[in-house]
């Protein structure tokens, strides 16, 4: 057996201490990825071996013997070197593209110093990658694309490259980011109407997905493809101490669409996920209902967004308002967050992280009693039963039926991962690649 069983049991690293039934259950979890992992090890995509990699740098110190480790480890690297020689991994983006990549291993070379020249190698073909993506800025299509986003554009990739501003060609990099994303901020105007420049038309992937055409296009308040992401990524730079024309007006500007767009439904904090322009501009009405409580689309992701705000540019408001009303979210009834699975995008497990952050932040005990009440839950699901609902939604949403356990956003890998974050108080480079640190 690769993981040694007893040294989770005995890590007094876990500052969360689930009963004995709960942690057993997430013990077996452990130990049914892991034999799945060393099964499959010489079977697996470049693409899969990137949340693989993530999961053996954060279970390092469980393994049985540290040649089992390297041993997985190296093989897992050797996978993502031929994804990358062979251009495999989809362009800049921060799931399955090269961003992701240099996160995964980022943080592995912070327990692994050895694997420094490669990150650095990596580093260089994203910034390569950055800078032809970044060509495109003056054509249209770039200015009316949702280019910002976390998911495929430019938010998660500035996250990652604040970890180096010492490296003057990284530090160059931010400032055409920062450029384009102030640029991007400024108001627009279409059909005779003024609106934020954050509008976007959405691609015909995103489209499938929506219910309605949106001809004149959209404003998106989601973490995972809207706003949020964009208002993350700045306000972190400025808490790095990069400043740039038009910067802090651009992060004040985003904080106002979202205090603009904000209503309530039994006292509870909501926003539209992605609306019309003509639902913006007042012309058709928003439908202001409760939303699911997940990461990708609901409010834990925005509110953490707007303390991470708070914090950064140290606006004490904006910091009491998220606290106050994501502490009213994690006292409301869990039926209420509307989640069916326990995965890290829109299910329980995402949500438990933002909370636990929350309280890792502000010590606030609501945030941990919620949190390790969500934790319990999702130790619950073994392997079978998530691939069970999983199969069982996509069918529902006509959406590819393949599953990948190895993939942090949506499969087993995720769940894995986030609940020792979670117990062990201890974030990770997901948590800055999800913008919710």
């Amino acid at each position: 057996m690769i993981i040694n069983t007893d040294k989770i049991k005995s890590d007094d690293s876990i500052k969360m201490k689930m009963a004995d039934n709960f942690s057993d259950k997430f013990i077996s979890n452990v130990y049914e990825y892991f034999n799945l992992l060393e099964n499959n090890i010489s079977k697996i995509n470049p693409k899969e071996a990137l949340d693989m990699l993530s999961i053996l740098t954060n279970f390092r110190r469980y393994f049985t013997s540290e040649s089992d480790w390297e041993r997985l480890t190296l093989s897992t690297l050797d996978t993502l070197r031929k994804g990358v020689n062979r251009s495999l991994f989809r362009g800049i983006s921060s799931f399955s593209g090269l961003t992701h990549l240099a996160y995964s291993v980022y943080g592995l070379s912070l327990i692994a110093p050895k694997v420094k020249p490669f990150l650095e190698g990596i580093n260089k073909v994203l910034l390569d990658n950055l800078a032809l993506f970044m060509k495109k800025s003056d054509d249209n299509d770039f200015k009316t694309a949702g280019i910002y986003e976390v998911i495929n554009g430019l938010s998660s990739p500035l996250r990652f490259l604040l970890n180096f501003r010492d490296d003057e060609r990284i530090d160059s990099m931010i400032s055409q980011i920062i450029k384009v994303l102030v640029d991007r901020s400024k108001s627009i105007t279409i059909l005779d109407h003024t609106i934020t420049g954050w509008h976007y038309f959405p691609s015909e992937s995103e489209k499938q997905f929506m219910d309605v055409e949106a001809k004149n296009g959209v404003i998106n308040y989601g973490l995972s493809h809207g706003m949020s992401g964009p208002l993350a990524a700045l306000s972190l730079a400025h808490k790095n101490g990069v400043r740039a024309e038009g910067l802090e007006d651009a992060i004040s500007g985003l904080v106002s669409e979202y205090m603009k767009a904000v209503y309530y439904f039994n006292d509870v904090a909501y926003w539209p996920g992605r609306i019309t322009f003509e639902q913006y501009v007042g012309l058709e009405d928003i439908e202001k209902a409760p939303r699911q409580m997940s990461w990708c689309y609901g409010s834990p992701g925005i509110l953490r967004v707007l303390y991470l705000y708070g914090v950064s540019m140290s606006d004490d408001k904006a910091k009491r308002f998220a606290v106050e009303e994501l502490i009213k979210i994690a006292k409301m009834p869990l039926v209420n967050y509307f989640l069916d699975q326990p995965i890290v995008c829109h299910g329980l497990i995402g949500t438990a992280e933002i909370l636990n952050l929350m309280y890792l932040d502000t010590g606030e005990q609501g945030f941990y009693q919620r949190a390790r009440e969500m934790v319990e839950i999702c130790v619950g699901y073994d392997m079978e039963r998530c691939y069970e609902i999983a199969k069982r939604i996509r069918f529902e949403l006509n959406a590819p039926s393949q599953i990948d356990s190895h993939n942090h956003l949506e499969g087993f890998n995720g769940i894995i991962q986030t609940t020792l974050s979670i117990i062990t108080g201890c974030p990770n480079e997901n948590d800055m690649r999800l913008m919710i640190m």
